[in-house]
């Protein structure tokens, strides 16, 4: 029996409207009847999943949980406490942002603390993208980091629109910064770095044992290169059928319905209520 469903929230679990679907919402909710942890695990901040973990009734609830930040932080709903971070290394974090800020002086780049995302150099490509996703942020209207140099520093990710430049950029950052990172793409624009040892799958994993919960009796969904590391590491790896062709690949199972069309409420069907 599965325990612990973990969901990816943008390209997954939301629809192209930002939206939880009515049926993704019905069976999510028979899951956590059921007794199974629903996990949203997302990229991003736990306050902009508020809304979402309401549609849920998760919101406030205890022993219900939130993983955010690619895995940097795990949330427990009721009081929003925090139970863990894994974030990067103040020196790390500031090098890198340098680093992106010399090569790419007019892209967005954006720093996330727990509680709070600073974004240097705000595009409307970025705001389109984050106000339909409830995401509030701060305007980094200088160039120094320094005020956040006793503050966790969760992820910093750069918004770069080609692929190619994408990769380019990390074989740049892979000869400047010889720390090593979780480096991951996601949603077709972002370039995302965390801590060596924050992933989705870790942090997944990290959860379930202290939740007395096996690997095995574990679900992962996802769509994109940051999925990829709990899809792996979970008992049943999931792929919506909109997933990148490399989360497609390594998936046991992939999903007949789209983000649109009710994936989630497919893989409570075919995994928790057979």
């Amino acid at each position: 029996m599965y325990k612990l469903i973990s969901i990816d929230m943008d390209e997954t679990l939301l629809n192209d409207q930002a939206q939880i679907t009515t049926g993704n919402a019905e069976g999510l909710k028979a899951a956590s009847r059921a007794g199974v942890k629903v996990v949203l695990n997302s990229g991003r901040g736990y306050a902009s999943l508020q809304d979402d973990l309401e549609t849920l009734d998760l919101k406030g609830k205890a022993g219900q949980y939130v993983i955010s930040y690619n895995g940097a932080a795990i949330i427990e709903n009721e009081k929003n406490k925090v139970i863990h971070v894994d974030g990067l290394e103040f020196d790390v974090a500031k090098r890198l942002f340098n680093l992106m800020r010399v090569n790419y002086p007019q892209n967005s780049i954006h720093i996330y603390t727990v509680d709070t995302l600073y974004v240097y150099h705000m595009t409307d490509v970025d705001r389109n993208y984050l106000e339909p996703r409830g995401v509030k942020w701060v305007d980094l209207e200088n160039d120094n980091i320094d005020f956040l140099q006793d503050t966790p520093i969760t992820k910093v990710i750069i918004n770069i629109l080609s692929e190619d430049e994408r990769k380019a950029f990390e074989q740049v950052v892979k000869e400047n910064i010889p720390e090593k990172m979780t480096v991951t793409h996601s949603s077709g624009r972002y370039l995302e770095y965390n801590s060596a040892s924050a992933t989705k799958g870790n942090a997944m994993l990290y959860l379930a044992e202290k939740l007395g919960i096996k690997p095995e009796e574990t679900i992962a969904v996802g769509d994109n290169g940051n999925d990829l590391s709990m899809i792996k590491a979970a008992g049943v790896g999931v792929a919506v059928k909109n997933a990148h062709a490399q989360v497609l690949k390594i998936a046991d199972y992939i999903c007949q319905n789209d983000n649109n069309h009710d994936a989630l409420q497919e893989v409570v069907q075919r995994f928790i209520e057979s």
